[in-house]
């Protein structure tokens, strides 16, 4: 049995920084060798994290949900309140 010191992690050919609107984002997709299951991760330019809660079967469908989630809720959905206020307004 693996330990958590064996554990490697799987990253994604669909990692990728974007930039949106002048702001930059770190899109990792990432599993480990014990769980089939694909992680999406997005960090901002400030540093702060948005994992997505459900895990994804497949890499191809967390960057869907990723494209899907600037389409529905904008840049914004990846930055704290505090965030927003510096950068929007």
């Amino acid at each position: 049995m693996n330990t958590d010191d064996d554990v490697e992690v799987i990253f994604s050919d669909l990692c990728a920084d974007v930039e949106i609107d002048g702001h930059f984002l770190t899109v990792e997709i990432y599993k480990t060798d014990i769980d089939p299951s694909w992680i999406l991760e997005v960090v901002n330019e400030f540093g702060t994290s948005t994992v997505f809660d459900n895990p994804f079967i497949e890499d191809g469908l967390a960057w869907k949900q990723f494209e899907k989630t600037v389409e529905e809720e904008g840049l914004a959905a990846f930055f704290t309140k505090k965030e927003k206020r510096q950068l929007f307004h």
